[in-house]
């Protein structure tokens, strides 16, 4: 049986909800986590595929294959992974700022968009440290996932903080969308079960295809689960693509490549697809 990781995310919601409605989510083992859980779990063999942080991949290329043409990306301002400032961002040069545990694609973005784009040098601390008293004291921080996207529909305009999108940021600084999550799977399961994922490849593009021309109807019934209105979420999800064109290839490369500049990665590696004959 093939373990699916399943973000927990309005995101990822689209095509898991189709997979069901479809009756296309048997015989799989579906887990649910957070972004950085999916990733700890995928390098460790605990699942087989999801959709987990590009920067993933990255760290660990030899151990994965890519599924074409499946991505969560955007080219606009998506309003779930934000940066929230106490001063503007362009001031932020020297200053603290408190990155998520939940996502490794996010926090290797902002330091990337700050380095490259604005030329600051900043200290960096995890929100898992908040015990050490560092939390309270970041300049700004990485918000992502349903909480910012909760956040930024119902922000406060009297709050006296700044607030970015990183999408739109990276849309600025390079010309291209970015791509926050790809559909990884382990080389061993593919080893393991090859006939079995070219199925379930196959489902994830017609759940994906469903998903595009069935958001309303999938919105009315994820609403309550996801606490976010209905017609937010239609909004939200047509803010988003869920396919990897050139154009967001490209723009891997160049996140990578930036990667590999600041050491974040040890170097920017080739992008392996599953190939199914």
């Amino acid at each position: 049986m093939i373990r699916i990781g399943e973000i927990t995310y309005a995101n990822s919601v689209p095509i898991f909800a189709a997979l069901r409605r479809m009756g296309l989510a048997n015989p799989y083992e579906f887990i649910p986590g957070e972004p950085s859980e999916l990733n700890r779990m995928l390098h460790a063999g605990k699942i087989d595929l999801a959709p987990c942080s590009s920067f993933e991949y990255g760290l660990h290329p030899t151990e994965y294959f890519l599924i074409p043409d499946l991505s969560i990306s955007s080219d606009r301002e998506v309003k779930s992974v934000l940066l929230t400032s106490r001063c503007p961002i362009e001031e932020l040069g020297g200053k603290m700022v408190l990155l998520s545990s939940a996502s490794a694609s996010s926090n290797a973005l902002i330091r990337i968009l700050l380095k490259k784009h604005y030329g600051h040098t900043c200290s960096y601390v995890f929100s898992g440290e908040a015990g050490s008293g560092l939390a309270s004291d970041a300049d700004a921080r990485i918000t992502i996932g349903n909480e910012a996207l909760n956040a930024y529909l119902k922000k406060d305009k009297d709050r006296n903080e700044y607030v970015y999108d990183l999408s739109l940021l990276w849309r600025n600084f390079t010309g291209l969308p970015f791509v926050f999550a790809l559909w990884i799977i382990r080389r061993e399961a593919v080893l393991r079960e090859k006939e079995e994922v070219s199925r379930l490849v196959q489902s994830l593009y017609r759940a994906r295809d469903y998903a595009i021309s069935h958001f309303t109807d999938m919105a009315g019934e994820c609403e309550k689960a996801l606490e976010i209105p209905a017609e937010d979420l239609v909004r939200y999800w047509e803010s988003m693509s869920f396919d990897l064109d050139e154009a967001k290839i490209k723009s891997l490369k160049s996140y990578f490549d930036y990667a590999e500049e600041l050491r974040l990665i040890p170097k920017s590696p080739p992008l392996v697809f599953f190939i199914e004959k």
